[in-house]
């Protein structure tokens, strides 16, 4: 879904948005299909509303799979232990619902024809078959190294050296391309769009730290079992969705989307850094009211970045699809980093904790193999005189993970103030206008 983010905008910017979206919906792969539902359903909403309703609907999207996330595993696995197929069965009729939504009330505009050597051009294939390995290889690099492989091997280096130069030469094509390219370089020319990008990386990257040390931290210290630790989530996800209401809400009143920048890198930053606080003795009034600060502030402030980006190109609306697909990616990109960064940090602590409570390599090993769920079991049927320090040991590893989300919120909250201040009001009539044109007369041409 990360590496397919861009050329999938590029392709609803090219094609009928209807049409693309119920491919990607219909995929028969699930990663290629993935990244164009979640970017074709935010070109649509774009498409669709008024810079003053989009926060409420994009919010909503964004929210919701947030919710999925977490109640998604929860319901899988209840269907799995009747039997595996319906969790795969189940996303049957709910596409149905959506695909004939879609075919029945929405009708966008039609794109100017092109014929199919302009249409290979624009697509700008070289610069895909440049992009997607490129971020293939730095992903299993990330994903290989301080685990599969050493962070010196040559298996990683090599990664990490053929990551730079496939993204080199990318870059280089790009400035070739223009306008023509998968992501034009206009979009990163204008300070707005570049600023959101890297806040996007930044305020995403930070908010999934939580989301995956907070189930491994109920399951060891808490004894939660890993639906539990799910459960244990909702107050995380249900402030999200209050958050993105919010926010959706009160902009139909303020003029601007950058306060809400503002205060949702301020909430993640403050929540983060209340989860360094974390003992074995924490109680569940700390967890709780920790996660309230964490979802409101990424309710608040995780689609704006999105909302930026379709506002500074209102008069390009050919490149609204590329602006949202090009911050999704950033989005998934920060994520799998931090993620990188974090599990580093957190392998790292926990080896030397555990000498600290006297265990050798090899019941270390025997820990770190046993993964999140068996930790507690291992460790009770191994050396249970020991269960106490193990515990502790995996709750100092864990609190210093967080320091960095606290970085990288702070750091995003900085380029909040770099970001122009653009009024959502203006032309707002206009754009309603211009919509209904559009659609009105795309409609009487299909009669």
């Amino acid at each position: 879904m990360c590496a397919l983010q861009p050329i999938s905008g590029k392709l609803s910017s090219l094609l009928s948005l209807r049409w693309t979206y119920l491919v990607f919906y219909g995929r028969a792969v699930a990663g290629a299909g993935g990244s164009g539902v979640v970017s074709g359903g935010l070109s649509v909403i774009a498409l669709i509303t008024t810079p003053q309703q989009r926060p409420l609907f994009t919010g909503l999207v964004t929210s919701l799979y947030a919710l999925g996330t977490v109640v998604a595993p929860i319901i899988g696995g209840a269907l799995a232990q009747h039997t595996w197929r319906w969790c795969f069965l189940i996303n049957l009729p709910a596409g149905a619902v959506t695909l004939v939504t879609l075919l029945l009330f929405f009708h966008p505009p039609r794109n100017p024809r092109t014929n199919r050597v302009s249409f290979l051009k624009q697509l700008d294939l070289i610069g895909c078959a440049l992009f997607i390995p490129s971020i293939i290889m730095v992903m299993l690099a990330l994903q290989w190294g301080g685990g599969e492989y050493p962070w010196n091997s040559a298996t990683v280096i090599g990664l990490f050296v053929g990551f730079a130069v496939t993204m080199a030469i990318f870059i280089l094509w790009e400035c070739y391309m223009g306008d023509q390219a998968m992501i034009p370089i206009v979009l990163l020319r204008d300070r707005s769009t570049m600023l959101s990008i890297a806040y996007a990386f930044l305020f995403l990257g930070s908010f999934v730290i939580p989301v995956y040390y907070l189930p491994e931290w109920f399951q060891i210290v808490k004894s939660a079992s890993p639906i539990r630790s799910g459960v244990m989530l909702l107050p995380s996800v249900c402030t999200q969705v209050f958050g993105s209401l919010v926010s959706g809400t009160l902009a139909k009143h303020l003029r601007f989307y950058n306060p809400w920048l503002f205060i949702g890198s301020a909430f993640l930053c403050i929540a983060n850094g209340l989860y360094t606080t974390f003992t074995v003795s924490s109680t569940s009034a700390s967890w709780i009211g920790y996660q309230i600060l964490q979802g409101l502030g990424c309710g608040f402030a995780a689609q704006i970045p999105l909302l930026t980006v379709q506002l500074v190109l209102k008069d390009k609306p050919r490149y609204v699809p590329v602006g949202i697909a090009t911050v999704l990616f950033t989005q998934y990109f920060g994520s799998a980093v931090m993620q990188s960064i974090g599990g580093a940090i957190f392998q790292n602590a926990l080896r030397r904790q555990l000498h600290q409570a006297s265990l050798d390599d090899q019941q270390i090993a025997m820990l770190l193999n046993a993964g999140t769920s068996r930790v507690r079991e291992v460790a009770v049927q191994a050396f249970p005189d020991r269960l106490a320090d193990i515990i502790g040991a995996y709750n100092n590893a864990i609190t210093p993970v967080f320091y960095l989300p606290i970085a990288g919120s702070a750091l995003a909250f900085v380029l909040s103030g770099g970001i122009p201040w653009a009024n959502t009001r203006e032309d707002d009539d206009v754009h309603c206008t211009e919509q209904s044109d559009k659609l009105g007369s795309d409609k009487q041409a299909r009669v």
